[in-house]
């Protein structure tokens, strides 16, 4: 059996294999296949086009590490409401294989990423560098990283094709917390980060923005954008929370924006509303990519933020309507946190409501 962290037991693996299989069967919401260019469809009719849904064969191995909060039922409760929804041919389904070295190796260091490999085939030396009980390597921990990776850098090929509007990545293990050369979180290879430099590199881009709302700041994210003069990074986070880390001096291109315990949904969307969109006004990105946490929600046990669905809903419609305003809504979301499985498939779904919305 195969896993995330280590070996799976066979009845939770074959409840996600028998899940995954009718989700398929059934075809969950309708989700389509992606085709490489939508027939008689003008590159210029960005409007028109539907969001992508990524994801990867992998989301659905087990986590081993006892009572671990981030699991594959995460993605299962996401999909289970999103069986709900009716969004037809506005959302497209996309499975994703592993992500270039190539795009890898601007975020994280070479010597990092072959030790990451190696301890998925259980090197003892390379085993040495994950031994926090968050970051446990099982022998398939690099294929997961790799093919999450592999969402996000697809996703943004996607939406510079224009193939796709914009998109969500429904990833795990997520990676905001993964540094250049340290995991740290459940976070191994760091997704967004590894989709802004992708998308600056290929297609020569001035301005990207990372704009993350996870309750746990995003601090590996923070780090390896440190100092690109065209990436802006945005962060509202629980302080004092995990990981308990900032860089210090605060990067000239990062903007953090701390709130206490027992903040509400108001706090996060002053935030966004007063400091997020006038730093989008000035910066005006060419792509705009979203570490979509949804562990500010009142519901949640392993933060103390008072978020609701609502407030999601309100966030998500700001950020896309400044996509549509600046970068012809080339947005990519990516999962993050989220641990409390309703509230979690209930606030993704309200976040692609928004990101499916037509721009008038």
């Amino acid at each position: 059996m195969r896993s995330i962290v280590s070996e799976a037991k066979p009845g939770l693996l074959a409840g996600n294999a028998l899940h995954f299989f009718c989700a398929r069967l059934f075809g969950i919401f309708n989700l389509k296949r992606i085709p490489e260019r939508f027939p008689n469809m003008p590159t210029s009719d960005w409007k028109s086009l539907p969001t992508g849904y990524f994801t990867h064969q992998l989301v659905n191995l087990p986590n081993m590490l006892e009572e671990a909060p981030e699991s594959p039922e995460r993605i299962e409760a996401i999909e289970n409401r999103l069986m709900l929804g009716g969004f037809g041919d506005r959302l497209r389904r996309v499975e994703c294989g592993p992500a270039p070295m190539e795009a890898v190796l601007l975020a994280h260091d070479a010597d990092y990423v072959e030790a990451l490999e190696k301890a998925s085939l259980g090197d003892e030396a390379a085993l040495g560098r994950f031994e926090e009980p968050d970051t446990q390597v099982g022998r398939d921990t690099f294929d997961c990283a790799m093919a999450s990776a592999g969402a996000v850098v697809r996703a943004v090929d996607s939406v510079f094709a224009r193939t796709l509007k914009n998109a969500f990545c429904a990833v795990r293990p997520p990676g905001h917390h993964a540094s250049r050369s340290r995991a740290s979180g459940f976070c191994y290879l760091n997704n967004a980060a590894i989709g802004a430099l992708w998308a600056a590199k290929r297609y020569k881009l001035e301005r990207v923005m990372v704009l993350d709302f996870d309750a746990h700041h995003g601090d590996g994210t923070e780090e390896i954008l440190a100092g690109h003069p065209n990436m802006r990074f945005l962060s509202v986070f629980q302080w004092p929370l995990f990981p308990h880390r900032r860089m210090d001096p605060q990067p000239a291109n990062a903007i953090l924006s701390p709130l206490p315990a027992g903040a509400g949904g108001a706090e996060l969307r002053g935030v966004v509303e007063d400091v997020w969109l006038a730093e989008i006004e000035r910066f005006r990105p060419e792509l705009m990519i979203l570490s979509a946490g949804f562990d500010a929600h009142a519901e949640e046990r392993i933060a103390q933020l008072k978020a609701a669905e609502i407030d999601y809903a309100c966030i998500t419609r700001l950020l896309v309507e400044a996509s549509w305003k600046y970068c012809e809504g080339r947005l990519v979301s990516v999962l993050e946190g989220g641990y409390e499985l309703r509230s979690l498939g209930r606030s993704v779904f309200t976040h692609l409501q928004g990101l499916v919305r037509t721009p008038l």
